[in-house]
């Protein structure tokens, strides 16, 4: 067939429906994965060592610098074009994404030992290297696929697929690291999972593969697709790149500690995950309606003001005794930059909105220009504070580049007018009040796993109490008619 529509109005359905349906399905499967994630931390928290979780990352942030030349940012692309995918548009982005990879998984298993001696992590981890570089086999599956799913709102499938992948992912990695597979255990659990996610992605969206490259769908592909990509490639330099050189300054152990506290400090943003994997694809599809967007802003800044602000304060407050009940005393080192990294979090929760929105306006420039300027704060203010604190300095230098995102408050505010103080300042008194109480409840009646999980639930339970009485109402008026809005502009 001759570039063939792939989406249709009977197919994509109610662009109302999916959105109200998507953002319960994706807080249903953002809660499932935090269990998972969690649980999975855990045990193996306690089954490895930081220096293991230093070694994977390490490897992780090398691969993670080659896959960015396997994207070109088409996958995004076929998400914001105005007009239908096209077959031609997903075979061409295949193709060039499948040949990019080949290319890539070669030239890894060639500099491997290189890298490896650089990092003095031996031969462990040149086979660690070769054997992680292969999940790019089937990363063109997932990401031509998922962006049809993507586009399409179609939450249900996506959320089957990921929770597979990760039970898949998260039980292999804690059977090996049971069986004593040490650090391979991440490595051959996360290619399984790649496979499998490939072939459930595959399931899902059937489309005719065909290995071709035509030069009019990728160029109009790559005019979105390049810009895009540009803002990735920046955020190399403030990402993996100044965490190999954080890995080689204080070594994997080190690194390993500045990686776990990363992770637990994520709490703060889960619901922000789920908005923002909404709000690039509604916006994209209704990005004239500036109403809609203002309300879309509005209604997204208030949900997640109410839901990463109480979690930040609850988890600093209880964030020592956690770690030593839970994860055991080996990963107290880790504590201060957990402290840094959950304020960040909740700039990032909110700035998040801005960019995702900006994005789906097609403003990839300012996403561009933004992520340059986090470039050079990255690399003028990381070696000086890693320096004088160690992995902390990084967790510090990484708050201070994050809060520069206000910026894209601004930058939004040019084109929508939009309220902030209303829903933000009421959530935030509530939570550093929130916080303080859970704080004082906790040193006054000990450490304990029973004290822990009652002073905390106490804690949110006081929390949204205050939330109700002052602005209950408003909050699911709000919610309403974000739904009304949709219906009507899908009506």
């Amino acid at each position: 067939m001759n570039n063939k529509k792939i989406s249709s109005n009977s197919e994509i359905g109610s662009l109302s429906e999916k959105i109200a349906s998507g953002i319960l399905l994706l807080s249903f499967k953002r809660i499932s994965l935090q269990f998972v994630i969690t649980l999975t931390n855990i045990t193996l928290a306690r089954l490895l060592f930081p220096a293991d979780f230093g070694m994977f990352a390490i490897v992780t942030f090398v691969i993670a610098i080659f896959t960015v030349f396997s994207d070109l940012g088409l996958g995004p692309s076929l998400v914001q074009q105005k007009d239908d995918i096209s077959e031609k548009d997903l075979q061409t982005t295949f193709t060039v994404q499948l040949l990019l990879s080949v290319v890539i998984i070669l030239v890894i298993f060639g500099i491997s030992p290189m890298i490896a001696n650089f990092y003095n992590i031996g031969e462990k981890g040149v086979v660690l290297f070769r054997i992680y570089s292969l999940y790019l086999l089937f990363m063109p599956f997932k990401t031509t696929s998922g962006a049809i799913l993507e586009r399409h709102l179609q939450y249900k499938k996506l959320i089957i697929i990921e929770i597979t992948e990760l039970a898949v992912v998260s039980s292999l990695t804690i059977l090996l690291a049971f069986r004593g597979f040490g650090v391979f255990s991440f490595a051959y659990s996360a290619v399984l999972g790649h496979f499998i996610g490939g072939v459930f992605y595959y399931f899902f969206v059937r489309w005719p593969i065909r290995f071709i490259i035509l030069r009019d769908n990728l160029t109009k592909l790559a005019r979105f697709g390049l810009s895009y990509q540009s803002n990735v490639v920046f955020g190399l330099f403030y990402g993996p790149l100044i965490l190999l050189y954080l890995g080689k300054v204080v070594g994997p152990d080190n690194l390993g500690y500045y990686q776990w506290a990363a992770g637990f400090a994520v709490f703060p943003a889960v619901a922000s995950e789920i908005i923002n994997r909404v709000l690039f694809p509604l916006g994209a599809r209704s990005q004239h309606d500036k109403q809609f967007f203002r309300k879309i802003i509005e209604t997204s800044l208030m949900i997640v003001s109410f839901t990463s602000l109480p979690l930040a304060f609850i988890f600093m407050a209880a964030v020592p005794g956690i770690i030593h009940l839970v994860y055991t005393d080996k990963w107290l080192p880790a504590v201060p930059a957990v402290y840094l990294g959950l304020v960040q979090m909740v700039i990032i929760a909110h700035t998040g909105i801005f960019s995702q929105l900006l994005l789906a306006r097609g403003r990839a420039d300012v996403m561009r220009n933004m992520s340059f300027v986090w470039v050079i704060l990255t690399w003028v203010l990381s070696p000086p504070l890693i320096h004088l604190f160690n992995f902390v300095g990084m967790s510090l230098a990484s708050l201070l580049i994050s809060a520069t995102g206000i910026y894209l408050f601004f930058r939004l505010r040019q084109e929508v007018n939009f309220s902030f103080g209303k829903n933000f300042t009421l959530y935030l008194v509530s939570s550093l009040l929130c916080g303080i109480l859970v704080f004082l409840a906790i040193h006054a009646l000990g450490v304990t796993l029973p004290v822990l999980i009652v002073v905390m639930s106490s804690g949110l339970i006081f929390y949204v109490s205050v939330i109700w009485l002052f602005r209950g109402k408003e909050v699911f008026t709000n919610i309403r008619y974000l739904i009304l809005s949709l219906k009507r502009t899908s009506g």
